[in-house]
């Protein structure tokens, strides 16, 4: 065992047999402490030992923003009593400066600050927060994102972290921060603030699965309430994805270890939003909990987006992201870069290795263009990106639309005009080789950056696309791997009825929550806003069911054959089962972004095509 790690180990295990927590204070680090067999009213409590400093007056701090989230959460306003005391155990002065910073006064007495906080999942207000960047305090379960429980001084916050966890009996901790397990209590550290920040600790009974590849341990970890999903069946799903990742990047990866922390919530508690927070080395995902292809595939297409930020920004990053400002940040112009290329190659990497077929990948991208409709097309890439907290704030989620696209358009300029040798994989491949995890960029050099590297056509593609709001020339691009894009067409097929779908979280069911104004389809079949479906010509219809169902329904129906939907019909305090009928009939649509391979396709395009997609 390396010395210095031997140094650290005995001094953490000091701490861990004061029962009262009062370490010997060092300049060097943090000492932090966190029992969670103490919880009371969702509130845990906080102990820092904050290292020997130098200052009259000082600043506490809980973040305001943090990366990846790009939105202010004020994570302050979840603690209260707040304290600070000498080695005397005498209170010195703090006055609160707003929801997240406490000034302190007589800072060089400093011995510990302690408080209790809240947890977000279940905080007596709604409080607005992405609920994979939240926290959840409960008997059988702790989702510690740390930004929301620990905070740190703003002079000292370059310093290590050094933190113990009293657990309950069973608990396992699921980080990739480095532990030291023991029966009662674990051990951290974490080399600053934002490492610490960064690795997210799930704690529950275990339910773990574990894979290698690229050089890297990939660790997930599930807490499902009532077991209806497990850790093996999501790592089954992601395996193949990570494979693909390692192979899309070389071989090798650039982390030790990878935590996926899979928090499920039973369907009628759920929050108003799923998903995922990325973290340099880990991600917590927050789920739905139902069992089936629709929750795995979820789980399998949400992590490769996740994984993929080991490359950005983990690898590849500028000043903003290397300096990050937990208070007031300055934000970077290149969240097409951070969210956009990350989206763009989780789905690319899926048809290189043959998860995906054409068809299908050829739907992702269609998906994409659809979603990138709904936003506003005349503000550029870059400048949506540095006002993403202000003036573009409702542009943000198109970075994981538009950004994606922009990524698909890097990608096929730099094979065309190096004839398929060179891509986008070989120019993030050259930027990690150039900067990597330490080093960074000057924001607003990268394009410069980037052509110097590629070719002298790629500035003006920029300025025109990126800090322009130019369309992506898509047309010329797919023409030339052999994809036919037609941006507006005509179409018929069986209808299904024009009626907007929701979902009633009590019985579990399809509801139709309003009707189109032209529906003949759906007169004639009766059904009125308020029915559930509970079957489609003899098919049950559920949230894991319903796109298969329809995609059967259309492929399969002539015009004319005769249409049985099952519906519940709201009737007093319950619900009335009936069938309504119809015949299938026909409907003309206009329609976007439609994507086909083209039947006549060169040699020079299946190369390009190749080298694209490996298809």
């Amino acid at each position: 065992m390396h010395q210095k790690f031997v140094v650290v180990l005995l001094a953490l295990l000091s701490l861990s047999a004061n029962a009262s927590f009062d370490p010997y204070q060092v300049p060097e680090n943090y000492q932090v402490y966190i029992n969670l067999n103490q919880l009371q009213n969702d509130q845990l409590q906080v102990e820092i030992v904050p290292p020997i400093g130098d200052k009259d007056t000082v600043e506490f701090h809980m973040p305001r923003i943090v990366p990846g989230t790009y939105d202010v959460h004020d994570y302050g306003r979840f603690v209260s009593e707040f304290k600070v005391v000498d080695f005397k155990g005498e209170a010195l002065a703090v006055s609160r400066l707003d929801s997240n910073r406490w000034a302190i006064y007589n800072a060089k007495k400093i011995y510990k600050i302690s408080y209790k906080v809240d947890d977000t999942f279940d905080f007596s207000r709604p409080t607005g927060i992405f609920e994979p960047a939240g926290t959840g305090f409960d008997s059988d379960v702790f989702v510690l994102n740390n930004f929301g429980v620990i905070g740190y001084i703003n002079t000292l916050r370059d310093k290590p972290f050094h933190l113990e966890i009293s657990k309950p009996k069973g608990f396992y901790a699921s980080t990739a921060l480095p532990v030291i397990a023991g029966d009662t209590s674990d051990f951290f550290t974490a080399s600053n603030y934002f490492e610490l920040h960064d690795s997210p600790i799930m704690y529950c009974e275990p339910d773990t699965a574990t894979h290698h590849v690229g050089g890297a341990e990939i660790l997930v970890s599930v807490y499902s309430p009532s077991k209806k999903v497990n850790a093996k069946n999501c790592m089954d799903r992601i395996a193949a994805v990570l494979n693909a990742a390692s192979t899309h990047l070389g071989g090798t990866l650039p982390v030790e270890k990878y935590a996926v922390l899979i928090y499920c919530v039973p369907l009628d508690l759920v929050g108003s939003s799923y998903g995922a927070l990325e973290h340099h080395t880990s991600t917590v995902l927050y789920m739905p909990e139902f069992d089936g292809d629709e929750f795995y595939d979820g789980v399998r297409d949400i992590t490769s987006h996740e994984f993929f930020h080991i490359v950005t920004p983990l690898n590849i990053h500028s000043q903003m992201i290397a300096n990050f400002d937990f208070i007031n940040p300055e934000m970077s112009e290149h969240l097409w870069l951070y969210e956009g290329i990350t989206e763009y190659n989780s789905h690319l990497v899926q048809i290189r290795d043959g998860i995906y077929p054409l068809s299908k990948y050829l739907e992702v991208l269609t998906e994409n263009m659809h979603s990138n409709d709904g936003f506003n097309q005349n503000v550029p890439l870059t400048q949506a990106s540095k006002y993403t907290l202000s003036f573009y704030k409702d542009e943000y989620h198109n970075f994981y639309k538009k950004g994606a696209l922009s990524g698909l358009a890097l990608d096929l300029k730099l094979l065309n005009l190096s004839n398929g040798s060179y891509g986008l994989v070989d120019l993030l491949t050259e930027l990690g080789e150039s900067y990597g995890v330490d080093t960074f960029f000057v924001d607003a050099d990268l394009f410069d950056i980037i052509t110097e590297k590629t070719y002298p056509e790629m500035r003006e593609f920029f300025a025109r696309h990126y800090e322009g709001a130019e369309p992506f020339p898509l047309k010329e691009l797919f023409e030339t791997v052999g994809i036919q894009y037609d941006p507006i067409f005509e179409s018929q097929e069986v209808s299904f009825g024009d009626a907007a779908l929701g979902y009633n979280f009590e019985t579990s069911r399809i509801r139709i929550e309003s009707l189109g104004e032209d529906d003949s389809f759906g007169e004639e079949l009766g059904w009125k806003e308020g029915d559930e479906i509970v079957e489609f010509n003899g098919e049950p219809i559920d949230l894991m069911t319903i796109n298969e169902v329809i995609t059967n329904y259309v492929n399969t129906t002539n015009v004319g054959d005769k249409v049985v939907v099952r519906v519940a019909r709201p009737k007093g305090d319950g619900f009335k089962e009936i069938d309504l009928k119809a015949k299938a009939r026909m409907v003309t649509f206009s329609d976007s972004h439609r994507l086909v391979p083209m039947s006549n396709v060169s040699d020079a395009q299946l190369k390009l095509r190749k080298s694209w997609i490996n298809q």
